[in-house]
């Protein structure tokens, strides 16, 4: 698939997400309240949030030409969000991917990518603890390529796009599953792979 067509498929959940989200008086987050002082709105909506989660990676092709090959690894993100309005937040992060490997008849191949995000977020709450929400976005990536001549770094930007879920805890805090996907991380056609992501993790809110 073409970054355009990717980026247009982006376009279109997100529209999607987003009207259905403006649709319902409910917003993105706004299950997991602040804490207001005593004379306030105690249902004021979250303006922004932190969250980090822990998961793994698989890089779509990296195995193809090698032998002995793992293409996934244990990942780690941060984030955080701020809200532009009732229904949509801004959302950037940082992504380590971790480090995939395999055997070449050179020697040992390896990659290691992380990339900074930024993302739009449209959710849709189910109930009043589980919402339900789409991203698209782009991810402005590093990765370093390794074998026996050396270590080649490159760095790009590519269209992301993911789906997910959040669960409220209470007490400004909850739980994020989420799978995304990173376009075309790489520097030519032959070495572009996308990266698939999932992860768990927490968020806390009223910041």
């Amino acid at each position: 698939m073409t970054i355009s067509k990717t980026a247009a498929l982006a376009v279109c959940l997100f529209s999607v997400l987003s009207n259905t989200a403006m649709a319902d008086n409910s917003s993105p987050f706004s299950k997991i309240k602040p804490m207001s002082p005593i004379g306030m709105n105690s249902n004021a909506k979250a303006p922004n949030y932190l969250g980090a989660s822990i998961g793994t990676t698989t890089t779509d092709g990296f195995c193809d030409p090698l032998s002995d090959c793992d293409n996934s690894d244990k990942s780690w993100k941060a984030f955080a969000g701020v809200r532009m309005n009732d229904n949509i937040v801004l959302e950037a992060g940082y992504v380590d991917f971790g480090k995939q490997s395999g055997m070449a008849t050179g020697g040992e191949v390896s990659q290691q990518a992380t990339a900074f995000t930024t993302a739009a977020v449209a959710g849709i709450p189910m109930t009043d603890q589980i919402e339900l929400f789409g991203k698209a976005g782009v991810a402005r990536w590093t990765l370093e390529q390794t074998d026996s001549s050396g270590t080649v770094e490159n760095t790009g930007t590519d269209v992301l796009v993911g789906v997910g879920a959040d669960y409220n805890l209470g007490d400004n805090m909850g739980v994020r599953a989420e799978w995304e996907r990173f376009k075309d991380v790489g520097s030519t056609a032959a070495h572009a792979n996308d990266i698939d992501l999932l992860s768990l993790g927490f968020i806390f809110s009223s910041l």
